[in-house]
């Protein structure tokens, strides 16, 4: 297995060109909210705005099992089917795209293709898609792909990776002034969650 197979998380199986859905390969293994993942084939990059486990079968619904477990890791060695049965899935929220090996912050012209591998994204990556800051625009005008816990999130961990984070945390608070001008109390409620 290669490096890059390692940092592999599932597929596309949902798409249009401003948020995707990737099927985990593990149970219970998506990347946190706010992280930046990339699909391959083409290469677009995503802010993770939404988890969810769910049952495989929609007209199957999940019951309860562990009336006699003591722990869940019990229900789960009980029910060995269970990770066949459910499946973890995640929204990925577009933010930007390469063309030409030219990183584009925005909407790409495609969404990816219908069973495209999805990654994490490493360090480099991150840093080369936050740099700007240009794609906080795309997050604040997310409506209801995105919520501000989303972008509070997502700079959190972009500001762990980043050379620094605390001067990219003041950028990105100025950034959000002006995405958020006459909207006091959400810019407000956003930079609390920041400091």
């Amino acid at each position: 297995m290669t490096e890059a197979d390692q940092d592999r998380i599932g597929e596309v199986v949902e798409a249009n060109t401003h948020n995707f859905t990737v099927q985990c390969y593990r149970l219970y293994k998506a990347p946190p909210l706010g992280a930046i993942i990339r699909s391959v084939d083409p290469s677009i990059f995503a802010v993770v705005s939404q988890v969810s486990t769910q049952s495989l079968d929609p007209g199957r619904p999940v019951i309860a099992r562990g009336e006699k477990s003591q722990t869940i890791d019990d229900v789960y060695q009980s029910n060995p089917q269970l990770s066949r049965l459910l499946c973890t899935r995640f929204q990925g929220l577009t933010i930007g795209y390469t063309s030409n090996e030219v990183l584009v912050q925005g909407l790409p012209p495609l969404p990816p293709r219908i069973h495209a591998f999805v990654y994490s994204s490493t360090p480099q990556e991150v840093a080369a898609i936050t740099h700007s800051l240009d794609f906080l625009h795309t997050l604040v005008s997310g409506g209801v792909y995105t919520s501000d816990e989303v972008i509070v999130a997502c700079l959190r961990q972009a500001s762990s990776i980043v050379t620094d984070g605390s001067e990219f945390l003041v950028r990105a608070g100025k950034i959000l002034a002006i995405e958020l001008t006459g909207q006091f109390a959400r810019l407000n409620a956003i930079l609390k969650k920041l400091t």
